[in-house]
């Protein structure tokens, strides 16, 4: 390959002494044109392309800075060479800003030019050679590119990208692949299989080919199967999202007669993170059940939620510490009586108590995960539930749902069972750790119950409040350290949970009658200085 180089110069002695160099230096080179002023230059240099440009600065008209600068905006991977004199330095700083590679001194010596020549020769490899690189890079991720993109999609959805540089790798990985934005938009595509009957595994295959039919000339939009669910992430600035969930449920539903519902979230201030995943997956899953073969929006969902008023946080706070306390009549109880709330706020409507009630039975089921009854494996359960939810024709089967379910829950619950109550569980827990700072309302955190509640029930088992009862093991451990002579008194409150010597002195004489000081002395130890 020959480099095409247009020299520009003035003077025509010097335009034939420069291509003649050219022509003898035995290099990949080639005069293709001269110019003898800037604008010549300029409209030369358009028309044959030139890969280098040799450019006297001093030229009449427009001067070689000017033409260069024009010429650059025009073939920006032009290489410019300034031809100058000695005093004319200044300019070439100028021109080197502008974005020229090198310069030479006039008069010009061959030996010099030729190893400019070879200084460009280096320069166009490395180019080629960067060049080549990325577009290999580029086709390899080509052919990557459905792991790739859902790899990045995973990465924004499951919370693994938490800083402006590791959102900037991903930006460089979809910029490789041409993408120029991250996606703002969740598309969550629930559809609506029947696990159990046959089949059931090949048509969620046909449902991905579909969908990856759909978007395969997008670039923009990225895709993840999750087996049961399809995510797809885009970015709204770029996209109609409607218009895409739109025409993908058209699809879907056209070629394989299946319902399937599509929920969309967004992230108006950035890109998709976990957030705007759960929302998406919770309002397509609720939707699925109670709105099934639809497309839903967070604005649609709060419509639906609209329509039941809230039953009291106390009653609901009833039911959860039941649980915790794996009191399963009382559970009952407190389900029947949230649930005549619901049927007298909702005006008897079925859909409303449908759609509360699945709330509700969220939240138990978040409690007995944190309570550690049930795993990941049991997941079925929630959703088997949901689906007789949504298949309950009147308000006596929607009871009869919840019941069955608080009763699946108590079967689990052998964990609890076989330990010893709750209450008997903070007790073991006091006199492990009194001498750490144990607040009731953290330990009440802890278990996953009201403090109030269990405040009530600590007194009823036990026959003093928590504080009485703490207090008591602090200073009957307090006693077993004070007939130590190596323990001074303010190294005894320390390791009873008292940072406070003059505090611990006066809770000790409340309880026990006397000082600990006086303490040591009715037991025979003096210590000087107490």
């Amino acid at each position: 390959m020959e480099y095409k180089v247009l020299i520009c110069d003035d003077e025509p002695l010097e335009r034939e002494v420069l291509s003649l160099i050219i022509e003898r230096s035995g290099l990949p080179f080639k005069t293709v044109g001269d110019a003898k002023n800037g604008f010549e230059a300029v409209e030369k240099a358009e028309k044959l392309t030139p890969d280098v440009v040799l450019m006297d600065i001093k030229m009449p008209g427009k001067d070689g800075l000017k033409a260069s600068e024009e010429i650059k905006n025009l073939l920006p991977n032009t290489k410019i060479i300034i031809i100058t004199a000695y005093d004319e330095l200044e300019f070439v700083k100028e021109a080197l800003k502008i974005g020229s590679v090198d310069y030479l001194l006039k008069p010009i010596r061959p030996e010099e030019f030729v190893a400019v020549l070879k200084k460009l020769m280096a320069l166009f490899e490395k180019e080629k050679s960067s060049i080549k690189r990325e577009e290999e890079l580029k086709k390899a991720m080509k052919k990557a590119e459905k792991m790739i993109k859902a790899g990045i999609l995973a990465s924004l959805i499951m919370g693994d990208v938490k800083t402006e540089e590791e959102i900037n790798v991903l930006k460089i990985q979809a910029k490789l692949l041409g993408i120029t934005s991250l996606p703002n938009s969740i598309l969550y595509i629930e559809p609506n299989i029947d696990e159990s009957q046959p089949g059931a595994e090949y048509v969620r295959y046909e449902i991905l080919k579909i969908v990856e039919d759909m978007i395969k000339n997008n670039n923009g939009v990225f895709l993840m199967n999750l087996g049961e669910s399809i995510i797809i992430g885009v970015n709204s600035k770029n996209a109609n999202v409607l218009e895409l969930a739109s025409s993908i449920q058209k699809s879907i539903e056209e070629k394989t007669e299946i319902l399937v519902t599509i929920s969309i979230a967004e992230n108006d201030e950035g890109f998709v993170n976990r957030k705007v995943y759960e929302e998406a997956k919770s309002n397509a899953r609720l939707g699925r059940f109670f709105l099934g073969g639809k497309i839903v929006t967070n604005k649609e969902m709060e419509e639906l939620f609209k329509e039941c008023e809230e039953v009291e946080n106390d009653k609901e706070d009833k039911l959860l510490d039941c649980i915790t306390l794996a009191n399963d009549c009382e559970a009952q109880r407190a389900f029947e009586e949230i649930m005549s709330d619901l049927v007298i706020k909702t005006k008897g409507s079925l859909l409303s108590c449908q759609t509360r009630l699945a709330e509700i039975m969220l939240l138990i089921w978040r409690r007995v995960r944190q309570l550690g009854w049930i795993d990941k494996k049991n997941s079925h359960l929630y959703f088997s539930y949901l689906k007789k939810l949504s298949k309950a024709q009147s308000l006596s089967a929607l009871t009869l749902c919840g019941k069955n379910f608080l009763n699946d829950i108590f079967s689990f619950n052998t964990k609890l069972k076989e330990n010893n109550s709750i209450v008997d569980q903070v007790v073991k827990y006091i006199n492990e750790n009194y001498d750490k700072d144990l607040k009731l309302k953290e330990i009440t955190k802890m278990i996953f119950i009201n403090t109030e509640y269990f405040s009530r029930l600590f007194k009823k088992e036990v026959g003093c409040t928590y504080a009485e009862y703490l207090t008591r093991v602090r200073i009957e451990s307090a006693k077993k350290y004070l007939s130590n002579p190596s323990f001074s008194v303010a190294d005894v409150a320390k390791k009873v949970g008292y940072q406070d010597p003059n505090y611990f002195s006066k809770v000790f004489k409340k309880v026990v009658g006397i000082t600990p000081t006086e303490y040591r002395k009715n037991i025979g130890i003096i210590i000087e200085g107490e």
